[in-house]
């Protein structure tokens, strides 16, 4: 599936904590209502949050977690992630909407396949 990402400063380092996590929340609406993805492969596939601190990542994943957006799998060596009907309805409902808004007004494109 092609999702258009768009990283909306691209001189900064980091974007604000926001959208990173309204990011996430898109990637996993995209890509992980057949297969739970790592907070690894959150960190590594999603553009535009590669400099973000894994602690902070977890944290957002457990606030998702939280308030039922996603669901985590524990294994032995990592967890995984895997979004919610809830998620996906919050996503459809105002997030993508934001995101859209968000990327055009204030960056380029970037085309990646997910």
């Amino acid at each position: 599936m092609k999702v258009v990402l768009v990283e909306i400063l691209s001189e900064k380092k980091r974007l604000s904590q926001e959208y990173t996590v309204l990011c996430i929340l898109e990637y996993l609406c995209f890509n992980s209502r057949n297969m739970p993805i790592s907070k690894y492969h959150i960190i590594t596939k999603v553009p535009g949050i590669r400099h973000q601190r894994p602690d902070r990542i977890s944290y957002m994943m457990d606030t998702w977690e939280t308030n039922g957006f996603v669901e985590s799998i524990k294994t032995r060596n990592a967890t995984f992630y895997k979004i919610t009907n809830k998620g996906i309805e919050e996503y459809s409902q105002w997030i993508k909407k934001f995101l859209d808004f968000a990327r055009m007004i204030g960056g380029k494109p970037l085309d990646t396949d997910n």
